[in-house]
């Protein structure tokens, strides 16, 4: 999103005094809006002029998205995690996650409710969709996120704003290992109770043999 800020006169140019004030108005502007900001320049070139004009502009991220595979037996699930990073709240609709391969054998099924969702300063929201194939899960997936947003308030809901868009790849999403865990009351009882002393056991099975690349990974990460 780009908010346009006001623009200098020529005195200004001319003054280092209103330069610094100038500056610290456009600082202000930012802490106000409190948004991630990237700063971009475009150079101008005339072809009647030697000189160049130099534009500043300020675009502000409004979300931020990361993917996760999650496993559950024999099901698997993509989530999706959107936090906003604006003060402002915003009202998210028409969510969708598209496979770009177009693999006909898989299907994601979504699992988040299709009404409007109002998402909320610094909070994050997750949406889920469950994978299912019918013969063998492709070696990769190649994944396109997309959801309309507009902010909350009435009053600013006439933006025109072009859907948020998170494009990921998903690789190696076999199931390795099987974790199952249980806790067992002490020797006589037959329930645990607080302040007793359960035991638990951990079962970690593994399902698939590691290939030499998820070997390292995890003899560097675990050691």
């Amino acid at each position: 999103m780009y908010l346009p800020s006001a623009t200098e006169s020529a005195a200004e140019k001319e003054n280092t005094t209103n330069k610094e004030v100038h500056r610290k108005n456009k600082e202000k502007q930012k802490q106000d809006n409190c948004m991630a900001t990237v700063d971009q320049k475009v150079t101008i070139d005339c072809p009647w002029s030697i000189y160049s004009t130099i534009i500043a502009l300020t675009f502000c991220i409004p979300f931020n998205a990361k993917h996760s595979l999650l496993s559950a037996g024999k099901r698997k699930y993509v989530q999706v995690c959107v936090q906003n990073l604006s003060e402002l709240c915003f009202q998210l609709s028409d969510n969708s996650l598209k496979n770009s391969a177009d693999c006909t054998d898989l299907q994601l099924v979504p699992l988040n409710p299709e009404s409007q969702q109002v998402i909320y300063s610094k909070q994050s929201i997750f949406f889920v969709w469950e994978l299912k194939w019918t013969k063998e899960l492709p070696l990769s997936l190649q994944c396109l996120f997309s959801v309309s947003f507009c902010p909350a308030t009435s009053e600013e809901q006439s933006f025109t704003l072009k859907p948020f868009t998170y494009e990921f790849q998903v690789e190696n999403f076999f199931t390795l290992y099987h974790v199952k865990t249980e806790i067992f009351p002490p020797l006589g009882a037959e329930y645990c109770k607080t302040g007793s002393l359960c035991s638990l056991e951990v079962s970690i099975t593994r399902l698939v043999d590691l290939s030499e690349v998820d070997r390292d990974e995890a003899l560097t990460e675990s050691d």
